[in-house]
């Protein structure tokens, strides 16, 4: 994966066409807010199934900070000619606790020659920053004033026709 500072920096991502910021701190759901506000900032931008991964990224970060770090404090989104990057800040300030790995399989499960495996005995959360991964070009968690932010870029194909 390519680290995520070298995609902004580097003309990867191509020229900042808009930005915009949210106050998310007054929200009892932001995840609502912050799905819609990607969805629309990448309407028309990117193929949807790209726009839908950056949606379901944001998702799981700003969920995150609602259930981890006493909630999300803003949400900013950068979209450049060939992709974007999300930004969800926090006041939490412990990223040690981010994993390294997932603590169980989460798809595949027959190709790993994992099938005698109890569905149900799996734990219910704890795959988000998995999904991050996975869906994200690259991401990171930085320290910030308040606590943390964590940044997720996304190289985006133009949407074909």
């Amino acid at each position: 994966m390519t680290p995520t500072t070298k995609l902004i920096e580097e003309p990867v991502l191509g020229r900042l066409v808009d930005t915009r910021q949210f106050n998310l701190s007054h929200l009892a759901t932001p995840e609502s807010l912050a799905r819609r506000a990607v969805r629309e900032a990448l309407n028309g931008r990117a193929e949807k199934g790209r726009a839908d991964d950056a949606v379901l990224v944001t998702d799981e970060i700003v969920g995150n900070a609602v259930r981890h770090a006493g909630g999300a404090v803003s949400l900013a989104l950068g979209v450049y000619e060939h992709g974007a990057m999300i930004e969800v800040t926090d006041r939490g300030t412990d990223t040690t606790v981010i994993p390294s790995a997932p603590s169980a399989p989460l798809v595949g499960q027959d190709k790993l020659g994992l099938d005698g495996i109890d569905v149900e005995s799996l734990p219910e959360s704890g795959h988000g920053l998995f999904i991050v991964a996975q869906c994200a070009t690259a991401w990171r968690v930085k320290r910030v004033e308040i606590g943390k932010a964590v940044i997720a870029v996304f190289v985006l194909p133009r949407r074909t026709t």
